[in-house]
């Protein structure tokens, strides 16, 4: 190649490298995708984003806007390979056990395959039912990765927090169920 094409082939390629970074920056600073976690670091109370998803056991849909005025809720934003999903959904599970007539529990795998997901849920013991967001748009709506995320939402469908410290699980339980 000759040298004046050879330059030019470099200086185009550090254009186009330049015009990418500056693109992430521009995406990064304006980042204004309203999220509920973001609403409830703003101290609102957002309506909960409905969805409507195939069961990961097979056993037909959730649709989550029909859940509305019946129990408060909480969900359980996990996937097959999050580790520290197993502890969160094991306390989920054992609040079921507690809180099953008068909360649902739902958990939402997200980023994963439905297979795996069925095996982790069968291999650890968790018997609320879970839908599948195979490529995440349910959670980005909820507020992204990481995982897992845990919100509570009233029986009117309004967001009353999220799982930041373990000691929210039982105040936020109680405060849902008392909804």
């Amino acid at each position: 190649m000759a040298r004046p094409a050879r330059l030019t082939a470099q200086a185009l390629a550090v254009a186009v490298v330049i015009g990418l970074l500056a693109l992430l920056v521009w995406r990064v600073a304006h980042d204004d995708t309203a999220t509920v976690s973001k609403a409830l670091d703003a101290g609102h109370h957002p309506t909960a984003p409905v969805f409507d998803l195939r069961r990961i056991d097979g056993r037909g849909r959730i649709d989550l806007a029909s859940l509305r005025g019946k129990k408060p809720l909480v969900l359980d934003f996990w996937a097959s390979w999050c580790t520290p999903c197993i502890r969160e959904s094991a306390r989920l599970e054992a609040a079921l056990k507690k809180y099953g007539g008068r909360i649902a529990f739902i958990g939402v795998d997200t980023k994963d395959f439905s297979a795996d997901a069925r095996s982790w849920q069968r291999k650890h013991g968790i018997t609320y039912p879970s839908v599948h967001d195979g490529g995440g748009k349910v959670l980005a709506k909820w507020g992204g990765l990481p995982i897992p995320r845990i919100f509570f939402v009233t029986r009117s469908g309004k967001v009353a927090g999220e799982l930041i410290v373990e000691e929210d699980l039982p105040r936020y339980l109680r405060q849902i169920a008392a909804s």
